[in-house]
């Protein structure tokens, strides 16, 4: 590894970390964006994504991943924020246009449970079987492709250019990617 590539192991995300790290446990191929965009002169003026994933069924994907922190105490766990920038979808439709039907474009909401401070020292806040741990963190998936986002997803704040869906829509249309990842992920 260059230096170069290990500085940028360093900036990216936990969320990142532990989504790379998830989709080399389960052997699914994948391709980190920021490694091929550092080898790459220029800009093409396109906001991107963050991985091409090869899931061993259905087709490849285009994925932006989002990492939220969600709250989890003794009450149970907080809302699934599911915002995204404006540029996060044109960006995406963009990309899902040049890599034509063979690929899909998706975002991966990387939740973070977080403790919080309510939550007794040792006590579990959530099911720590369906969450997937790394360096002392635990992380649920859920995946939505870009075209469901974007065909509900309004306005959140003109002033930052976000965009969100209703809770309830998107706990609808998400699916946690432990949940179909070896079927059909995308």
């Amino acid at each position: 590894m260059t230096v170069a590539n290990r500085s940028s192991r360093i900036a990216r995300s936990h969320y990142e970390l532990a989504f790379e790290a998830y989709l080399n446990q389960r052997g699914t191929p994948y391709v980190s964006v920021e490694e091929v965009r550092q080898n790459v002169p220029g800009r093409m003026g396109i906001k991107s994504f963050d991985y091409i994933v090869y899931p061993a069924m259905g087709r490849a994907c285009l994925v932006d991943v989002k990492g939220r922190k969600c709250p989890v105490g003794p009450a149970g766990r907080g809302r699934l924020k599911n915002w995204v920038t404006q540029a996060d979808v044109t960006g995406l439709t963009e990309w899902q246009s040049i890599f034509g039907s063979d690929f899909e474009a998706v975002f991966v909401f990387a939740y973070w449970l977080a403790p919080t401070s309510a939550t007794a020292p040792g006590q579990p806040c959530f099911d720590a079987l369906q969450a997937w741990q790394f360096a002392g963190r635990s992380y649920e998936y859920h995946l939505i492709p870009l075209i469901t986002y974007a065909r509900y997803a309004s306005i959140l704040s003109v002033r930052w250019e976000t965009v969100s869906i209703p809770s309830e829509r998107f706990q609808e249309a998400a699916v946690r990617l432990d949940r179909v990842w070896d079927a059909a992920p995308c």
